[in-house]
């Protein structure tokens, strides 16, 4: 593991340099047409994988901090409006070097791609920022049941699975969270209906896993304003077909997540591929039963509940530099956790 942590630093200021300025687009080799894949011939790394934000990203990052022993891969954010400069312009430099990279160090890359923000930026192409993109509560978010958007989607995942599906390092890609994060208010005035996002959802999903026969796509589902169970309505519809469902956040004693996300697991254990993802609220998750304000589960507790009680494949973990509240679990933890489970199965 020494060597491999070695080769990370060696290569330069790594992990600062995926959120820096873009190169100009250069033209690539393609990829070789292939035709529907099974979903055991599509690639498969499960395990543990880290997400490293983009303040981390920004601000530097302790490589020999965040991998190590047990760490399967690495799952990095990247916006649509950095992969889509302008209308069908499509600049996939930056995934490519991150692709480089960890191929050099024997990891897999799972892509995020961003359509929803959480700081107030904009997340899409200039061209979709007037009606298609949405003021949300904290951020934007893109018009997701609008026809002419996942047009839009459909077409810059074909263009990214052209170009990097055959990457052996390239896991797969992720699309955010279902929850919108607009109020009712806003979604009404946008002609939302559940069956709208519904049939949005399905039709985005189906084309990137044909977009992506050799890869994975990582849905991450929690929410769907209006109508809750068309989540297992689309799951069941793309049952087989590379699909990896999975949620964002891995919290026993969230309510919400209990009554409409979690049943959603067992439902498809054995049917498709599952994830979990550990993210900042994993940190300071609090016991319903607490007898103080600082008794959070532990996150082995969270990650025994994640592989036996969601039985997931993948799980990602948040890096967090700071503890936030001060008191709360830590990712020294987290790395801990990790080293003890270096794999991990999904119960029988």
């Amino acid at each position: 593991m020494k060597s491999r942590l070695r080769t990370f630093v060696g290569c330069g200021a790594l992990l600062v340099a995926l959120s820096g300025a873009l190169a100009a687009p250069v033209a690539v080799a393609q990829c070789p047409a292939v035709g529907p894949q099974k979903e055991s011939e599509r690639k498969f790394h499960p395990g543990h994988y880290v997400t490293i934000g983009r303040h981390e990203l920004r601000s530097g990052v302790n490589v020999n901090a965040v991998l190590g022993e047990g760490v399967t891969g690495i799952q990095l954010r990247y916006r649509w409006s950095d992969l889509e400069r302008d209308r069908d312009r499509y600049d996939f430099t930056q995934i490519r070097r991150d692709l480089d990279t960890v191929a050099k160090n024997k990891l897999q890359l799972v892509a995020v791609i961003e359509d929803k923000s959480f700081n107030g930026e904009l997340p899409t192409p200039a061209y979709l920022q007037g009606g298609q993109t949405l003021r949300g509560k904290r951020g934007y978010t893109a018009k997701r049941w609008d026809p002419a958007v996942v047009d839009r989607m459909n077409r810059l995942v074909a263009a990214l699975g052209a170009e990097l599906d055959c990457h052996p390092n390239l896991e797969g890609i992720a699309f955010q969270e279902t929850a919108l994060s607009l109020d009712d208010t806003v979604l009404h005035a946008n002609g939302y209906t559940p069956e709208a996002y519904r049939d949005a959802l399905q039709r985005q999903l189906r084309a990137a896993t044909e977009g992506l026969p050799r890869s994975r796509v990582f849905w991450y589902m929690n929410f769907l304003p209006g109508q809750q169970e068309y989540l297992g309505e689309i799951a069941a519809n793309l049952v087989g077909s590379g699909l990896v469902m999975g949620g964002p956040d891995i919290l026993p004693d969230n309510d919400a997540l209990t009554r409409r996300a979690y049943p959603l697991y067992e439902r498809f254990r054995g049917q498709m591929k599952l994830f979990g993802s550990m993210q900042p609220d994993s940190y300071r998750h609090q016991r319903k039963a607490a007898a103080a304000a600082d008794d959070f589960w532990s996150m082995e507790e969270l990650f025994v509940f994640a592989r036996d009680k969601l039985h997931v494949d993948y799980v990602f973990w948040e890096y967090r530099a700071k503890r936030q509240p001060a008191n709360s679990r830590d990712w020294a933890e987290a790395r801990e956790v990790i080293a003890r489970h270096p794999s991990f199965r999904r119960d029988g």
